[in-house]
């Protein structure tokens, strides 16, 4: 026959709420954000990201004359502080004692677990919801058509406007060929992704899965299909006004090939439940927490938005 304490259930009552959150950390999850993002482990809380500028042109050498020396510069520094994220839960003693696995699964286990996603879903997905009024590193909206360049007169445009249409898509498109590194030369980058509320799934596939022109009567070929074919994700996070006649939703284009740009989910700490029993209020206490921070780097590559209005 098995014996035991009083005094040792609450120890067993706290190995079965590890037990239980474990088990939903192990669960397959429907995630959302790392189709927009890029997740970087970051030791220090707080990380430094650069864009790098570019070496000059070459120059013709003449005799005699002396050679100019050039540098890579770090400039418009993009700083992301990882900070904690907790929520607490509580249940009565009496209540895990008389029903113990419904008690502890509900309050510690794929509840908890899937609120501390859903609230690191919704930070990323603000990350782009807020592009067009949040300043980036180098003094001007993270999504402006005036993106100044550390050592060039010209200009990085990553604003669309409008609507998510085949015109306004391909506007888009084709701001990707305008898009240059801190000296001024084009670099090599092109839209892979297109990131959408899920509402506007229907306007998408029309448009990039349509081998004819999209809601047009005609044979015309679909050039978006083929100049600038693109994954589609969707993410619910993402803005959506439905008040007016016509429902409004930003929509990007994303490089998710481009090296250090977009968005950056910063990890600093993964999430862990803290358990205690708390004797004075007749509770089993604890803490969910995470550590991590997010941001959009590199300011005017990577990312083309539109606020869709």
């Amino acid at each position: 026959m098995a014996t035991g304490r009083i005094s040792d259930i609450p120890n067993l009552i706290l190995a079965g709420i590890s037990e239980v959150f474990n088990a939903a950390l192990q669960k397959q999850y429907e995630l959302m954000y790392p189709a927009i993002c890029r997740e970087v482990m970051e030791e220090k809380q707080t990380g430094i990201y650069q864009t790098i500028g570019a070496l000059g042109s070459p120059r013709v050498h003449r005799e005699g004359s002396a050679i100019i020396y050039d540098k890579i510069g770090e400039d418009h520094q993009t700083t992301i502080v990882s900070q904690w994220i907790e929520m607490g839960v509580s249940a009565s003693i009496p209540s895990i004692e008389f029903d113990l696995y419904n008690v502890v699964e509900a309050t510690f286990g794929e509840q908890l677990v899937t609120r501390m996603i859903q609230y690191k879903e919704e930070l990323v997905a603000d990350a782009y919801n807020d592009m067009f009024t949040d300043t980036g590193a180098d003094g001007v909206a993270l999504a402006s058509a005036s993106h100044p360049l550390c050592n060039s007169s010209l200009l990085n445009d990553n604003l669309a406007t409008g609507a998510l249409t085949t015109n306004n898509c391909k506007a888009a498109a084709n701001k990707f060929n305008s898009i240059y590194d801190q000296g001024g030369k084009p670099i090599k980058t092109r839209p892979t992704h297109l990131a959408i509320h899920p509402n506007k799934m229907f306007e998408a596939v029309e448009i990039l899965g349509s081998s004819l022109l999209a809601m047009e009567l005609s044979n015309t070929m679909n050039s978006v299909s083929k100049v600038a074919p693109v994954t589609i994700t969707s993410n619910v996070y993402f803005d959506y006004d439905d008040s007016g006649a016509t429902p409004v939703s930003p929509w990007f284009l994303l490089d998710k090939g481009l090296p250090k740009s977009g968005c950056v989910l910063q990890k600093h700490s993964g999430l862990r439940l803290k358990a205690w029993e708390e004797e004075e209020d007749f509770t089993y206490k604890g803490v969910a927490r995470e550590c991590y921070g997010v941001g959009i780097t590199t300011p005017g590559y990577g990312i083309v938005a539109s606020t869709g209005a």
